[in-house]
């Protein structure tokens, strides 16, 4: 089984990076420092689908896991992302049940999805590992998580949940942002009874949540509201790092 998929089942904690620079070496080192999975951003990243399979290849050789957030829900990217090696997808901007479950099916194999079959490529180890077995452990594998990133999509959650999807991951700056929110961003009271409304529902529906954070505060937040699968921008570990060693060294400190 995806391992990430066996952490979340048995309650454990899954950290994983957002990755949206094209940078095989970065994904090693996300690997090499502990990460449990790196999520290739090609919804705001700008890949091509053969940089994607780069990523995935440096991802492997490090042992963490590759996800790849896709540009949207067509069932030709979720596609190319699996066929690339991905053992997993992460869909932004996902609103209804319907949407979800046309997910699902896009990221399996019939009988289970609508997935189109090739042996030839990357994760059927270019015609060396198809058939019946290898349809069959994909299906079992792949992790879904769709987002939740709108009002109109937290009224949805618990149909979307229902789905099948492995996970509803909270993405609070769309959140804040398409709920006009901005300025404030997820501490403005509307977008944390929003972030609520979605870990209740998935305590309810017995589900897992995830949720996108900038820091350890944020991270310590989310783990006490009930997530255990949480990711962080690669920006936002590194950033701070070297504005802090600019600032010390021109300082003199």
């Amino acid at each position: 089984m995806n391992v990430i998929k066996q952490k979340v089942k048995n309650g454990e904690t899954a950290l994983g990076c957002f990755i949206g620079l094209y940078s095989p070496a970065l994904a090693e080192i996300a690997g090499y420092a502990g990460f449990d999975f790196v999520v290739i951003d090609n919804e705001h990243g700008s890949f091509s689908w053969g940089e994607v399979e780069h990523m995935i290849q440096a991802c492997e050789s490090a042992e963490v896991v590759p996800f790849v957030r896709v540009p949207d829900s067509d069932p030709i990217s979720i596609l190319k992302a699996l066929d690339r090696g991905a053992k997993g997808i992460h869909v932004p901007q996902v609103q209804t049940a319907e949407e979800a479950e046309k997910i699902v099916k896009a990221a399996h194999y019939p009988p289970n999805g609508t997935r189109g079959a090739a042996y030839s490529v990357r994760a059927a180890k270019y015609g060396l590992g198809g058939g019946s077995a290898y349809l069959e452990q994909s299906n079992e594998d792949v992790f879904i998580a769709v987002h939740i990133e709108s009002p109109a999509a937290v009224k949805e959650v618990k149909s979307i949940i229902a789905s099948g999807v492995d996970m509803v991951y909270i993405g609070p700056t769309d959140l804040s942002v398409s709920a006009g929110r901005a300025e404030q961003g997820a501490s403005h009271p509307d977008v944390e009874h929003m972030i609520q409304t979605v870990f209740e529902a998935g305590r309810a529906e017995n589900a897992d949540v995830g949720i996108q954070v900038a820091n350890l505060e944020e991270l310590k937040a989310g783990r006490e509201k009930g997530a255990r699968y949480m990711c962080i921008a690669i920006n936002a570990l590194i950033n701070p790092a070297i504005k802090k060693y600019v600032e010390e060294a021109r300082s003199g400190r």
